[in-house]
């Protein structure tokens, strides 16, 4: 089962290094709809990729499962201890969602209201839906602008932010995807409005002195003070030399990478057995891994059963990777994970005489009562 904490620990890290990778080499290219397409790969990718599983790329040699079964200490009343391992930090996110939710439906709720109220000097698009004041000067260009809003479908680029925006309101960067999207969307939207204008400066004229209303945030509007500046600069800039594009060959290698960075920290190690010479083994044998486990587990739920958890013991003895493998209930696979983790050096494994890395798992099974299996 995928830990939540390492579901957003790299999904975030996934939009940080694809947004950086944006920023640096292609946020000033003209190549306005492969930015868009990259930005949307990005953002679909940095949600899917902490699901995948390349882990049969890399090869670690694995240890049989190992089986103890003991009894947890409990430490006083098994509510008090839920109630004490209450995370303070899931409630505050919870309530961010929550909180993000309610902003996103007040957007479409202003949208929604301005389209069925519309006001003089209004010209903006939501979906498939054109809102523009037809006393306007300029109306033709106007027009053809929110034309390729509409049949370009950028509304569902901008919803698409927005819901991942619920989830990951706590990270900046997603509100950067939000700014760009909009920023190439008003780029190709003046870059085909510019055919019906009489010239680039004409049309850099008219975004000048047009002084409408402002549209709804969650809409694609024609006049943004924000955005004008860096549009009229824009539609200024010399076109990007076709040898640029050499740039988006290099987002492949990135998203493979990427994606096995997200992998083998997902599982650790490979599914295929490999003999080494002398396992992994704890300081004092498998009794003292049993001695250390009973010594510092609590008892933290009151279901009995088994927590399967898979870990890499590196070379230098250190336990990294962990990970459950199966799952008793969340408290119970929290405990389990977080006595591995505190798990004093191994002596590492031993493949013709030199230490390698070795995938371990390991079955700890919670017992109610206060007797070992044996």
């Amino acid at each position: 089962m995928m830990q939540f904490e390492y579901y957003f620990i790299w999904s975030n890290v996934s939009l940080v290094i694809f947004y950086l990778f944006y920023l640096l080499l292609l946020r000033g290219e003209t190549f306005f709809l492969f930015n868009r397409v990259y930005l949307l790969v990005a953002l679909c990718l940095s949600m899917l990729m902490p699901f995948l599983d390349l882990s049969w790329l890399m090869v670690l040699p694995k240890v049989k499962l190992v089986t103890s079964t003991f009894t947890v200490v409990e430490v006083g009343k098994l509510g008090n201890t839920v109630g004490k391992q209450l995370n303070w930090l899931l409630l505050v996110y919870w309530i961010g969602v929550a909180l993000s939710a309610i902003r996103l439906f007040l957007k479409i709720a202003d949208v929604r209201k301005q389209i069925m109220l519309p006001k003089d000097g209004d010209a903006f698009s939501f979906w498939k839906i054109k809102v523009i004041d037809q006393k306007l000067s300029g109306l033709a260009v106007i027009n053809a602008h929110e034309n390729i809003h509409v049949r370009q479908l950028h509304t569902l680029d901008l919803l698409l932010v927005e819901m991942i925006g619920i989830f990951f309101w706590f990270n900046p960067i997603v509100y950067g995807y939000r700014k760009s999207l909009k920023f190439i969307h008003e780029y190709l939207a003046d870059e085909y409005a510019c055919n019906f204008a009489e010239s680039r400066k004409q049309y850099a004229m008219l975004l000048f002195l047009q002084n409408l209303n402002a549209g709804p945030t969650l809409a694609n509007t024609f006049y943004t003070t924000s955005l004008l500046e860096l549009r009229i600069k824009m539609l200024q800039r010399k076109k990007s030399n076709r040898y640029r594009l050499w740039k988006y060959v290099l987002c492949l290698p990135l998203f493979a990478l990427v994606a096995l960075l997200c992998s083998f920290n997902s599982s650790g190690f490979s599914s295929n057995d490999h003999k080494v010479d002398q396992a992994a083994s704890f300081p004092g044998g498998f009794e003292a891994f049993s001695k250390y486990l009973i010594q510092t587990t609590k008892k933290v739920s009151d279901k009995s059963g088994k927590v399967s958890v898979s870990f890499i013991v590196e070379t230098d003895g250190t336990v990294s990777n962990q990970k459950v493998e199966n799952s008793l209930d969340e408290a119970s696979d929290k405990e389990a994970l977080r006595v591995i983790k505190l798990s004093p050096k191994w002596k590492p494994a031993l493949q013709n005489g030199e230490k390698v890395r070795s995938g371990y798992q390991i079955g700890i099974n919670f017992k109610a009562d206060n007797q070992l299996d044996k």
